[in-house]
């Protein structure tokens, strides 16, 4: 993904969205301005805005263009609409943004550990089916989250997460998941603490996508890590935050 500087705002982009027509933007850290409406004005945009309230849940809500006055609670949003933005706001888990090539259907994601446990990935595929996509049209981009060198998690908190994502093969072993012709990436590393494991959360939402059938190719990802880079993120391990970077796709 590239980093792109648009006059004060500064935001990644991913080139699969990208050349599949999709305006999208994962944004870094601000001070100020850092709402939805702000943003949209900034970057010269204009769309029916709709964000939630995150819990760390795997609650799904389908949007259109009527204005919702009252606060929605839920970790994922997905139109069929015209002229949509969905938004989510994330400072060490994923920002995941979905989107169909050939109906324009859209969704944004937002995932932690929480999510990962609860298939909040595997969900939102069966909602965009529901409303008409086919997932060999389906592409996702994953944006800045914490990496597994800075993501230590106890053993009994992960380890049916790793037997079902991987079959129960690696439960005690190395496990490396291919995110591109490129790279390899752990799905966990040994810690000093016998209790606790280095975990990757986006290797793990990765393998949720093979097992769901989504190919290396529909798939984009940013390793850049959201704890080791204070200037460009907010992190919630890092600083005990409650500030955060937005993310948001455009049908």
């Amino acid at each position: 993904m590239k980093l792109i500087t648009y006059k004060k705002v500064k935001y990644f982009e991913s080139s699969l969205l990208k050349d599949n027509d999709f305006i999208h933007a994962f944004f870094t850290k601000r001070y100020q301005d850092n709402e939805p409406e702000s943003l949209q004005k900034q970057l010269n945009l204009t769309s029916d805005i709709h964000y939630l309230s995150q819990v760390h849940s795997n609650t799904i809500f389908q949007t259109n263009s009527t204005l919702n006055l009252k606060p929605i609670i839920g970790d994922c949003l997905i139109t069929k609409e015209k002229y949509q933005s969905l938004w989510i706001y994330t400072a060490d888990c994923m920002p995941i943004l979905i989107a169909d090539k050939k109906t324009r259907n859209i969704a944004a994601c937002h995932s932690g550990l929480q999510g990962l446990k609860k298939q909040i990935i595997s969900k939102t595929i069966k909602r965009l089916l529901e409303i008409g996509s086919n997932k060999n049209n389906l592409i996702f981009a994953i944006g800045p989250s914490i990496r597994e060198d800075n993501y230590q998690v106890k053993i009994k908190d992960v380890d049916n997460l790793i037997f079902q994502t991987t079959g129960g093969r690696y439960i005690k072993e190395k496990c490396l998941v291919r995110v591109s012709k490129e790279e390899l990436i752990p799905l966990f590393k040994k810690d000093n603490n016998p209790q606790r494991l280095l975990f990757n959360i986006q290797a793990a939402a990765i393998l949720q996508l093979y097992n769901e059938g989504i190919k290396q190719s529909q798939i984009n990802i940013n390793r850049i890590c959201t704890y080791s880079n204070p200037i460009l993120f907010n992190s919630f391990r890092r600083d005990k935050t409650n500030s955060r970077q937005w993310s948001c796709i455009y049908s």
